[in-house]
């Protein structure tokens, strides 16, 4: 799996690195092992904001999500990647 992590304005601790591993895991088993996935995190003003933006092949999927725990973006942007790849799957699009 080919993900980066990127954090601004916030500390990059191995409990949030292996988090989000985890959690991108779940969406990477459902992709091609060739996809690659940018993760960003970081804080404005009281919100904690995540993105999970990936590349498989010729497919984009993006997603955004934004709450006061960073937690709670982290599981709330997988599942909104994972909607969009199970949409693509059942060929809702």
């Amino acid at each position: 799996m080919n993900l980066d992590i990127t954090f601004r304005h916030l500390e990059h601790t191995p409990a949030l690195d292996t988090k989000i591993r985890d959690k991108v895991n779940r969406v990477a088993k459902k992709l091609s092992p060739t996809a690659h996935y940018h993760w960003t995190s970081w804080v404005e003003h009281d919100a904690h904001i995540s993105t999970l933006a990936v590349k498989d092949g010729s497919r984009d999927f993006f997603a955004k999500a934004e709450s006061g725990d960073l937690y709670k973006t982290i599981d709330l942007a997988i599942k909104k990647l994972e909607k969009q790849v199970d949409d693509l799957k059942n060929n809702v699009y």
